[in-house]
């Protein structure tokens, strides 16, 4: 870790999570949040449950029309994601 006085939340949280490798796990846990900032609460009303498996999303929907949306915006769904989460992780998404 860097030897200084101060620190700002955040970056410590980030080091610490780089120093123990965590920070794909806290990704992986984060990631309903993530989802929620990303569709708005229209879109999360109708969202049952979401899920990180390895590089896939899978996302859970009571809403057929919701699902069938979300179905043709797949593309823009995985970039929105990984530029919140600030890097490439998402390649796949499943909507159910």
């Amino acid at each position: 870790m860097r030897q200084r006085s101060e620190y700002k939340v955040n970056e410590a949280i980030i080091e610490f999570l780089d120093k123990y490798q965590l920070r794909d796990g806290y990704t992986r846990i984060q990631i309903a949040a993530i989802w929620n900032e990303t569709v708005g609460k229209v879109i999360a009303r109708y969202t049952k449950k979401v899920e990180l498996n390895g590089n896939k999303l899978t996302i859970y929907i009571t809403s057929p029309t919701v699902k069938n949306e979300l179905m043709m915006l797949r593309s823009e769904i995985i970039a929105q994601m990984n530029e919140k989460i600030g890097k490439e992780l998402i390649t796949e998404v499943d909507i159910r």
